[in-house]
C-alpha cells in the first residue's frame, strides 16, 4: 500500500527532530575509598573530607601517602535514602567530580590563619566595616557521590585494598598552563566537561536544538608533560581529550596581601594603604588546596 507523501514528510520531520535534540554526554565517573575525617553541612548538602591512601592502606597514617578529596552528598542522601556517617568511617564511593565556586569572608580565611585580632589591632575604625565586608571568590573540585558504602575491616586484619581511586573523564581542552616544580615543569590542562549532570540554561539555546548546558571544569595534571607511564602527550586548547588517571589534591600557601589584590577593587587598595602594619599582610598565610586528576592514560581525538 503506497504511503501518502504528507504522511511521509511528517514522519520525516519527526524522525530528524529527534536526531537533532539528542544529546551525547562526555565521560565522568570516579571511584575513591577512604576514611572519613571530617563532616560538615552546607545549603542542605552534607560534605565528607575523605583521606584516601595513595598505597592501598584502609587506615593511611602517613600524610605523604593521602590525597584527600572533598565528597558531597545531596540533600545528605544516596539513593533518595538517609544515610548514617561519622568521623573515621571506612568507606567506597562512586560518583562524578564538578567543580564548586564559593565565597570565603575574610574572618575565615584569618581564622584559618590564626590572626582573628589582625583587624583589630591594625585596621583604622573608620575602615573596619569595609574589612569585614571582604570576600574572596575560590574554586574548588568536589566529587559528588552517587553510591555510597562501608567497608567491613572483618576484625582489622585486612588492612590493605584493591586500588581504589580512579577517574574517567572526557571534555574539551578550555587552557593549558606550566607549573614549575623541583626544577622540572608540569603541565596542566584545564577541561571542559559536558556530562549529563551539567546545568542547562534556560536563557540560551544549543546547536542543533539542543540544550545549552555550562560544563564542569576539571583540572588534568601531567608531571613534565607526560602520563604516569612516561608518554608525552602534546594535547592543545579545543582538542578533545579522554582521561584514565586518579584524584589527587595540591596545596600552596597564598598571603593575605597576594588575595586581597586578585580583588582588583581600588577601594580596597587604598584601605590596605591605611593599614598600620601593612607588612603584616605579606605574613599571614594560609593553606590553598586543589582537587585535580593525574593523567595515567590520554587520548586525544582529532
Amino acid at each position: 500500500m503506497a504511503i501518502p507523501i504528507n504522511a511521509t514528510a511528517t514522519k520525516n520531520k519527526r524522525l530528524t527532530s529527534f536526531k537533532r535534540v539528542s544529546e551525547q554526554f562526555d565521560l565522568n565517573t570516579a571511584t575513591v575509598a577512604g576514611t572519613i575525617i571530617r563532616l560538615w553541612g552546607r545549603s542542605g548538602d552534607v560534605f565528607a573530607r575523605l583521606r584516601v591512601s595513595l598505597r592501598g592502606e584502609l587506615r593511611e597514617t602517613d600524610d605523604t601517602q593521602s590525597a584527600y578529596v572533598n565528597i558531597r552528598i545531596p540533600n545528605g542522601m544516596i539513593g533518595n535514602a538517609p544515610i548514617t556517617l561519622q568521623p573515621e568511617d571506612v568507606v567506597l564511593v562512586k560518583g562524578y567530580i564538578t567543580h564548586a565556586n564559593y565565597d570565603e569572608t575574610l574572618r575565615k580565611f584569618l581564622s584559618a590563619a590564626g590572626e582573628l585580632t589582625f583587624l583589630d589591632k591594625n585596621v583604622p575604625a573608620e575602615d573596619l566595616d569595609s574589612w569585614r565586608s571582604i570576600q574572596f571568590k575560590r574554586q574548588n573540585a568536589v566529587l559528588n557521590a552517587v553510591e555510597l558504602s562501608s567497608i567491613i575491616e572483618a576484625g582489622k586484619k585486612k588492612n590493605k585494598i584493591e586500588s581504589l581511586n580512579f577517574i574517567d573523564i572526557e571534555g574539551v581542552v578550555a587552557r593549558t598552563w606550566e607549573y614549575k616544580r623541583d626544577g622540572e615543569v608540569d603541565l596542566f590542562l584545564r577541561i571542559a566537561v559536558y556530562d549529563e549532570w551539567t546545568t542547562v540554561s534556560s536563557e540560551k539555546k544549543g546547536n542543533f536544538g539542543k540544550p545549552f548546558r555550562k560544563p564542569h571544569y576539571v583540572n588534568v595534571l601531567l608531571p613534565v608533560g607526560k602520563t604516569t607511564h612516561g608518554k608525552l602527550v602534546n594535547a592543545k586548547a579545543k582538542q578533545r581529550i579522554r582521561v584514565r588517571g586518579e584524584l589527587r589534591d595540591k596545596g600552596h600557601r597564598v598571603t593575605l596581601h597576594e588575595s586581597l589584590m586578585t580583588l582588583g577593587s581600588s577601594e580596597i587598595a587604598e584601605m590596605m594603604g591605611r593599614v598600620i602594619n601593612a607588612e603584616k599582610m605579606s605574613e599571614i598565610t594560609i593553606q590553598q588546596e586543589s582537587l585535580h586528576v593525574l593523567a595515567n592514560a590520554v587520548i586525544v581525538y582529532n
